[in-house]
């Protein structure tokens, strides 16, 4: 599963695209996936590099506080993020098929 992230739009620019802030970096981002138009300081979900929905401040500051607690109690509780499965035996091929 793939998550968007969640970043603030800085420039729109011509063309459909446009420049988000993720953190201390700054990314391009294409609109063209947008049906609402969008501006500078709007807050978008983005994934792939395409923003996939407009989100209101309000939206936004709740997924980002929700992701923030998410990476905490990852580091307070690191064995429950464990996913790896156990490694199977490697398959031999079945003798005599083609």
């Amino acid at each position: 599963m793939c998550l968007g992230e969640v970043v603030q739009l800085v420039e729109v620019q011509s063309g459909g695209q446009a420049v988000a802030q993720v953190g201390s970096r700054t990314v391009p981002v294409s609109l063209l996936t947008l049906d609402v138009p969008v501006g500078a300081g709007d807050w978008v979900v983005m994934h792939s590099g395409f923003a996939l929905a407009r989100l209101s401040p309000e939206e936004a500051f709740e997924a980002l506080a929700l992701r923030a607690a998410s990476r905490a109690s990852a580091d307070v509780f690191p064995e429950t993020l464990s996913f790896a499965a156990p490694i199977a035996a490697p398959r031999t091929p079945l003798e005599g098929s083609v």
